[in-house]
């Protein structure tokens, strides 16, 4: 009784027992990757080479090779950035960076506390009321952005404008909004010429008559960053590659005391990768091509990581069978989308097969051509390539809220296996 009772426990374990370790893996890299001591994986205290060091770890963890010397591929960007101050306070209320408010990613240094001048739909109604403003001298003044009510595209494309143009000369512009408020980076030659805020329409209103505003820049005109690449070698088609990428980046810090954890975006895709890397790593599942995992850097900058590889590849890009970018994975309830589906309909029917006869996710979404991702620069270059992203009610985005402990991952193990399957069988 006893020795069935073992072998039945030990059968579970192999059988039942695999995906469950890869989760608590899975949980691993994310809790790593979102953890304070990565400073949101940016460019503020080098959260950016913290992260690559830790991905060029696991690769060697799972004995992945790498192209030359190292995993690292070295190049250079431009980048802005806020790791001193950036403070808003509204009478005796210090405002919540990331939470309560925004910076524009390539906005300069301010600081002082300034009066406000308000463009919304009442003054714009008012032909005095415009003329006032326009005729104002805001050097020194806050113009406030309104946008509630007004509904005329052509007027709506004029404010959203002022991001770019300060058309009326002042001091800053402040965006209000009553969506969630989103972080960005910017990765730009140069600093804008005047700060630019999204704030919560909640927080101000007509009354209030001051904004003390605090913020300090960081601008890296030559700023060192990395890649990081690995590979295992196939073992009947060594010199055709089947590619899994994402991007290790996110927004970083704002100000001292806030960071982006980017638990969603993107360390889920990270996680999977390094997941799939592990898998095909063992001797027992060595694939027929030879893979290549590809981390990339600077995609909130404006996907320059995978771009710089593209126009740098540490491989002929023809030897690339079929590349998959992994962007968000942390839900999954309504299932994936596929970039590129409608082009590559062979991969995307393969996929669609496997799923309806395994039936791991809910849906497989089709969708065209898009430049949002990793994915986008091996595309132009005429490599056949997908980018997945799962479909569900998870909606932390850009935010200090996409953390780790609030990533369901409810459909990871099941994104897991299906492209595990689509190797095995492609």
């Amino acid at each position: 009784m006893t020795k069935k009772f073992l072998s039945f426990s030990l059968f579970c374990l192999v059988f039942f027992g695999g995906f469950s370790q890869n989760i608590q893996y899975a949980r691993e890299v994310i809790d790593s990757l979102t953890s304070e001591k990565m400073h949101g994986r940016g460019y503020v205290l080098k959260g950016d080479s913290i992260a690559a060091n830790y991905v060029g770890k696991e690769f060697q963890k799972n004995h992945l090779k790498h192209f030359g010397e190292s995993y690292f591929q070295k190049f250079h960007i431009s980048i802005n950035s806020f790791p001193e101050k950036a403070e808003i306070q509204i009478g005796k209320t210090k405002l919540i960076p990331g939470i309560d408010f925004s910076v524009f990613a390539a906005s300069p240094s301010i600081s002082g506390s300034f009066k406000l001048a308000w463009i919304n739909k009442s003054v714009l109604e008012d032909e005095t009321q415009i003329k006032n403003l326009t005729n104002s001298n805001l050097k020194n003044k806050i113009l406030v952005v309104d946008k509630s009510g007004i509904v005329d595209k052509k007027i709506l494309e004029v404010l959203d404008g002022l991001r770019f143009t300060n058309i009326f000369k002042a001091r800053a512009i402040i965006f209000l909004t009553n969506k969630k408020i989103m972080g960005s980076v910017s990765g730009g030659q140069k600093l804008a010429e005047f700060p630019v805020f999204d704030l919560k329409d909640s927080l101000i209103n007509q009354k209030t008559k001051k904004i003390k505003i605090d913020l300090k820049n960081k601008f890296f005109p030559n700023y060192s960053t990395q890649n990081v690449i690995g590979y295992i070698e196939g073992k009947e088609q060594p010199d055709s590659f089947i590619v899994f990428s994402g991007h290790y980046d996110h927004l970083g810090m704002l100000g001292k005391n806030t960071f982006f954890p980017g638990a969603n975006d993107n360390a889920s895709g990270i996680s999977m990768m390094l997941n799939l890397a592990e898998y095909f790593s063992k001797d027992e599942n060595k694939p027929k091509y030879s893979m290549a995992f590809m981390a990339f850097s600077s995609e909130e900058v404006g996907i320059l990581g995978s771009k710089y590889y593209s126009e740098n590849p540490l491989f002929p890009l023809n030897k690339i069978k079929f590349l998959i970018n992994i962007d968000m994975v942390g839900s999954g309830e309504d299932g994936v989308t596929l970039v590129n589906s409608t082009v590559f309909d062979k991969e995307y029917n393969l996929l669609n097969s496997i799923n309806d006869e395994k039936k791991y996710l809910k849906k497989i979404n089709k969708r065209g051509e898009a430049a949002n991702s990793d994915h986008y620069f091996f595309y132009k270059n005429g490599v056949k390539c997908f980018f997945i992203y799962s479909n569900g009610a998870y909606s932390e985005y850009h935010n200090p809220m996409d953390k780790s402990s609030a990533l369901p991952l409810n459909a990871f193990e099941n994104i897991f296996k299906i492209l595990r399957d689509f190797v095995q069988v492609y």
